[in-house]
């Protein structure tokens, strides 16, 4: 199939700026000569000739940046000749994608942690351009490569690139092919899972809005209902969703058996709400009985009154609401403007106007929401992984437990039906493992409540090339992994950290992972 992608048919546009560094000379007309050796084999337009670049912080690399399959936005950088280390990564794109972000910060859709490694890696915007990654105009305008492009075809068009690039700089592909992703990115490493198993050798998917229809239509649907009033004002303040984290965490910290602000098992959590009402005293951030009950819709999930329609938000989440959920400062919620963007495309709005979701009966819409053309094209709910197991690729999954924008307890579920289409938990693990991170919400954007750093590739790249399966994940709180830190044992589910009763509850070493009680 491999072979085959390197003959796709679109426009390559280059472009780049020179800053060789010393000592560099043969790599800068290796880059240089790029556009003349490309011009060959496929039609482009080139801009400007590729370049050896520095950005202070990384190594010298070969910029490629450029329009693929004629409108696909890609920054490839290419490390020295000396420097490869053979491997090829594609980052994702968070949202509804449409930006090129080659320098974002982190493990999140991010490309410079892995060139620092000696990666040739790529970074792209999915084939379209918006001034939001919530921003949904480019798919209502008819245009379906657009919306196919970002949905799934924007994996085979640019692994047939990176091809192209890696041995027209280095005289040979690349050895293996890694993908990376976070939210929207981690829901393209399930499709590339699903839908091409033989494109990469390893696949790390985090945070993955894997049932798009499910998460941002029924569940955002509801979300905003419960959340913001018809008339778009938000129905909880951030001084009460600071209360509330207050008394969640001090009902249900302990739950792990370990007393440390973070609530590691929130499936176990049910506080008494009743606290907090203003008929028990006019505290600051008390809530009135209708935003309790609110409160507790947004916790139990989209229902239909006797089925649940998909999962409410985790116990543990509540500090990262006004971001995601509630608002603040007079601005909408992240994730009430993605769930709109959502139903906008769903029901086919024209480019600028909007879906009243305070309109939607969310019960009624739910089954039609998941047979939607978007849905067939963008979920990525598919258990069948029979593909991966047989390409002999790796799939790395991650999620945090107090993520409240894309629901953990959907990845669980998914994860829990891929076990069971896939000849059980002990086969599937072979060739997928799933770690819940607890504290952490979605996808690094904010700092996590405990240590829960950790850079999938290289986590993948060890399960990959040495055979062995990880059993355990060291996470930490700074991104410098030599900086002296707080760490976290993180484990593959359904396994837990379990504190050894003796040593600092902020010690990797002082727990080890076991089945749950």
């Amino acid at each position: 199939m491999r072979s085959l992608l390197i003959s796709f048919a679109g426009t390559l546009l280059l472009l780049g700026t020179a800053d060789a560094a010393p000592g560099t000379g043969g790599d800068a007309a290796a880059c240089a000569a790029l556009g003349q050796t490309l011009a060959d084999r496929q039609e482009f337009s080139l801009e400007a000739a590729p370049a050896l670049t520095r950005i202070e912080g990384l190594p010298a690399f070969c910029k490629v940046r450029g329009t693929a399959a004629g409108r696909v936005g890609f920054e490839m950088r290419l490390p020295l000749q000396t420097d490869w280390n053979g491997r090829f990564l594609l980052a994702g794109c968070g949202g509804f994608c449409g930006q090129l972000l080659p320098d974002k910060p982190g493990y999140s859709n991010s490309i410079n942690a892995s060139l620092r490694r000696g990666y040739a890696a790529m970074a792209h915007d999915s084939g379209h351009q918006a001034d939001s990654t919530a921003n949904t105009d480019w798919a209502r305008r008819g245009d379906q490569q657009a919306v196919d492009l970002w949905a799934h075809q924007v994996l085979p068009e640019l692994v047939a690139l990176g091809d192209i690039l890696t041995a027209a700089y280095y005289q040979r592909p690349p050895a293996r092919r890694y993908f990376s992703g976070c939210s929207n990115g981690g829901r393209l490493g399930l499709v590339a899972a699903q839908r091409y198993p033989d494109l990469f050798d390893g696949i790390a998917a985090g945070g993955p809005i894997l049932d798009l229809s499910g998460n941002a239509g029924v569940q955002g649907a509801w979300m905003i209902q419960q959340a913001w009033t018809a008339a778009g004002e938000p129905r909880i303040t951030p001084e009460q969703t600071e209360r509330l984290a207050l008394q969640v965490r001090s009902a249900c910290d302990a739950l792990d058996g370990v007393r440390d602000n973070v609530i590691a098992s929130p499936e176990l959590c049910r506080p008494d709400l009743s606290v907090l009402s203003c008929t028990a005293g006019q505290q600051p951030g008390c809530l009135d009985d209708e935003q309790l009950q609110r409160v507790a819709a947004l916790y139990r999930g989209a229902q239909d009154g006797e089925h649940q329609l998909f999962p409410g938000l985790p116990p543990g989440s509540e500090h990262l609401w006004p971001f995601w959920i509630t608002g603040r400062e007079g601005q909408p919620a992240w994730g009430g403007l993605a769930a709109q963007g959502f139903l906008d495309i769903y029901r086919q709005v024209p480019a600028g106007e909007h879906v009243n979701p305070a309109a939607i009966d969310v019960a009624a819409e739910a089954a039609a929401m998941s047979t939607s053309p978007v849905a067939v094209l963008a979920n990525a709910t598919d258990p069948d992984l029979s593909g991966l197991r047989a390409a002999g690729g790796k799939l790395l999954l991650w999620h945090g437990w107090a993520d409240p924008l894309i629901l953990p307890q959907r990845t669980v579920s998914y994860f829990e039906d891929a076990a069971r289409e896939n000849g059980g938990a002990e086969a599937l693990g072979k060739h997928a493992r799933l770690f819940m991170v607890p504290g952490h919400g979605h996808c690094w954007e904010a700092p996590g409540l405990a240590p829960d750093l950790f850079d999938p590739v290289q986590v993948l790249e060890a399960w990959v090339e040495s055979a062995t399966a990880p059993s355990q994940i060291i996470a930490r709180d700074q991104l410098d992994p030599e900086a002296a830190t707080a760490t976290a044992l993180l484990c593959p589910y359904p396994q837990r950290a379990v504190h050894d009763g003796r040593g600092p509850t902020t010690s990797a070493a002082s727990y080890r992972c076991a089945e749950p009680m």
